[in-house]
Formats: structure tokens, sequence, C-alpha cells
């Protein structure tokens, strides 16, 4: 649920389409009240080609996102 308020963003209406949630893990490897998440992006602007560049900014604006409104640590 809150995953998709970030979709629905108004910084990445029109380039983040969708957010899938591919595998999620609790159990004794994380902190007893921590979830795990493992996350594809679906990126597309119908306009213009995304390049690399481009789709690096969207995604560090992403992380940002994540950590600051959910409280998300990213693994690098």
């Amino acid at each position: 649920e809150q995953m998709k308020e970030v979709i629905e963003d108004r910084e990445f209406s029109g380039v983040l389409k969708d957010i899938n949630v591919f595998d999620y893990y609790v159990g004794e490897k994380i902190e007893k009240d921590k979830k795990a998440y493992a996350l594809s992006f679906i990126l597309q602007d119908r306009t213009k080609t995304l390049t690399d560049k481009v789709i690096d900014k969207i995604m560090n604006r992403l992380m940002n996102k994540f950590e600051t409104k959910l409280g998300a640590v990213i693994r690098q």
C-alpha cells in the first residue's frame, strides 16, 4: 500500500509505471521487526528513449523516497 503511494507521487508520474514485489523475507538474518523486499520497477517514457543517465537519476530519487517516506534501508 505504501509502495503504491510512491508510484502515485507526482515526481514519478508518466515514467514509473509499476513496482513489482518479487521476493519477501522475514527471518533470522535480519532484525526481528524488519522485512526484506526485492523489487523490480517498470519505467517508461512514451515521448523519448530513457538513457542510462536518466534512469540512474530516477532510481536515485526513488531510493531516496523509499528511505524518507517508508524508512527503508536500501542494500547496495
